[in-house]
């Protein structure tokens, strides 16, 4: 698994999971207080809780390994990850293979009757074929992490979007975001809604590609 791909589990879990990610909020009634009681001395500060916050609270939930899998967005990007890690490795290998070519030329070069000069422009040559190749694979390790942040933020953005778009019609409270194996255990599946948001963000995806965003 492409390491965006973790980083996208990761962080939804902690975003949806553990923050309980609230796409939108319902306005619910204050109860009138009544007066104010006399202060205790030396006793602990009350702390206000709304037990009754959750009490018809509307919630629902989504496995995140499914989406990984079903939304075409994620699968197109990772196609396009794999394929410009591979061009890049390509290329980093053609200039693997030159530089081992002209490392063995200078290597079988008889240095008996070389100056100093001539044999110092040799190891000089050596020298910056290895720099040279140094270079090259800290770059495409840079391409590669620069890519693969840019597809992380750009489904962490459709995602968020896209729920609060559902979620106009929904009109859930919470939606969490679990995983299989996780720390979040469901109790109720008539509460996953997995399904519909795979199947809109897949038509999301496809009526934005169809007119070439």
């Amino acid at each position: 698994m492409p390491k965006y791909i973790a980083y996208l589990l990761i962080a939804w879990n902690v975003l949806l999971s553990v923050l309980l990610f609230r796409v939108m909020t319902r306005t619910t009634a204050e109860e009138e207080a009544g007066p104010p009681s006399e202060p205790v001395a030396d006793a602990p500060p009350a702390m206000d809780r709304d037990t009754t916050a959750l009490k018809d609270a509307r919630i629902a939930f989504f496995y995140m390994d499914s989406v990984q899998k079903k939304y075409e967005l994620i699968a197109e990007k990772d196609k396009r990850f794999r394929t410009e890690g591979q061009r890049l490795e390509g290329d980093l290998k053609n200039q693997m293979a030159k530089a081992q070519a002209r490392y063995e030329e200078l290597m079988r070069k008889d240095h008996t009757y070389s100056t100093q000069a001539e044999v110092a422009k040799d190891e000089q040559e050596l020298q910056e074929l290895m720099a040279r190749i140094q270079g090259q694979q800290a770059r495409s390790e840079e391409q590669m992490a620069q890519l693969e942040a840019e597809m992380l933020t750009e489904i962490t953005r459709e995602l968020r979007d896209y729920l609060g778009v559902y979620n106009e019609q929904a009109g859930f409270d919470y939606i969490f975001s679990v995983q299989n194996g996780g720390q979040v255990w469901v109790g109720n599946p008539g509460l996953d809604v997995t399904n519909d948001l795979i199947i809109g963000l897949n038509e999301r995806y496809r009526t934005a590609r169809s007119k070439g965003r």
